[in-house]
């Protein structure tokens, strides 16, 4: 379990620490650092067994383009660090050099062997609706979650056992049935069929309820049972795994209405309960409020850490509130601009009826 995350020169912070608990929510304003909050993990974890690693393709390891090494450097500098950047995990720290000779290398430098974690990451640009998907590979979840039909399939024939605690349909412990049984909790009356074609490496499945006679395929149900599938199969299979890990989502409320998008902040909850530490970058106030509800039912309130982020111009640094869930699921601090947008847009309608009812 991580306890804490020191960037130092990286991106848009100088020198800042980010508090970490098993249920971590990265949330605030736009273009403040917190998807670099998860890639700075994930480029912790590219060193997991070793202590030197030269060239490293940052491409491969962030999952996403970003041009040369030197777009991660703080633009406005830290110069005691004898490195372009640091990257520290608790009390193990990495050291991130640009080769000044082949600026398109990176060299990074630990004090001893990284030790690494067991983590699925999936990115805010999950594969949609497909009429088949990939099979084959590594028995990892990829970014985009597109291999999460195969995971199943693999996870049935080796009779993977998820953990008590998120078993909803007590009839059987098999993997699909309880990925089924969490995608009707989350949108309702959700039957799957899966197949797949080992000889095409290819992996397909179909949605059924009660409306429909036959199954149909997921290009005819809309984005948002394909892009949940995925946060469903990472957190049952993350809850089988002896060695638990972290699981780092972005944006898991995409294309949810508001109930499905509190009630996947509540599967993530019980999630974090069984051992796995759980990251969540989001905008979303149901998400926020999905889960603060559910760590207070298990009565691991202390377990939730909310960090805001939000900009200090006259400073030139990001700043992290840190919000926490009381005993009796009150927030610690409601930030502006944020958690009371609804209250605003409401007066906002108030002040026009009462103007547009006094101009009659």
């Amino acid at each position: 379990m991580i306890g804490k995350l020191r960037l130092q020169n990286y991106k848009c912070f100088n020198d800042q620490v980010v508090q970490l608990k098993p249920y971590t929510i990265l949330t605030g304003i736009n273009a403040v650092g917190k998807s670099s909050i998860i890639q700075a993990l994930l480029l912790y974890n590219a060193m997991g067994g070793k202590e030197k690693a030269t060239s490293l393709i940052l491409n491969e390891i962030l999952r996403v383009d970003v041009g040369t090494p030197k777009n991660l450097v703080n633009q406005n500098g830290h110069a005691d660090l004898n490195a372009d950047f640091c990257i520290c995990v608790d009390e193990e720290k990495i050291a991130y050099k640009i080769n000044k000779e082949n600026p398109l290398d990176i060299t990074a430098i630990a004090d001893k062997k990284v030790e690494e974690i067991n983590m699925i990451y999936l990115n805010a640009e999950r594969l949609g609706p497909r009429l088949t998907y990939q099979a084959g590979g590594p028995a990892q979840l990829k970014s985009d979650g597109s291999n999460a039909v195969y995971l199943m399939e693999i996870a049935d024939n080796q009779e993977m056992k998820i953990h008590d605690l998120l078993l909803i349909d007590e009839s059987a412990n098999k993997f699909s049935i309880q990925v089924e049984a969490w995608m009707s909790a989350i949108f309702g009356d959700v039957q799957i069929e899966k197949k797949v074609d080992n000889n095409k490496a290819t992996a397909e499945f179909s949605i059924k309820n009660s409306l429909a006679e036959m199954p149909v395929v997921p290009t005819m149900t809309g984005f948002g049972l394909s892009y949940e599938l995925s946060i469903i199969v990472a957190g049952l299979w993350m809850s089988a795994q002896d060695k638990k890990g972290v699981l780092l989502i972005e944006n898991p409320e995409a294309h949810l209405h508001p109930s499905a998008q509190s009630k996947m902040a509540k599967f993530l909850a019980i999630v974090a309960s069984t051992g796995v530490q759980v990251l969540v970058e989001t905008h979303s106030e149901h998400i926020v409020d999905g889960a603060r509800i559910q760590m207070m039912a298990m009565d691991k309130n202390d377990d939730l850490i909310i960090n805001y982020l939000t900009r200090d111009f006259e400073n030139k640094r990001v700043v992290i509130k840190e919000i926490f869930s009381e005993k009796d699921g009150e927030l610690t601090e409601w930030p502006e601009d944020f958690f009371d947008q609804k209250q605003k847009d409401l007066r906002d309608l108030f002040m026009i009826r009462r103007n547009s009812a006094s101009n009659k």
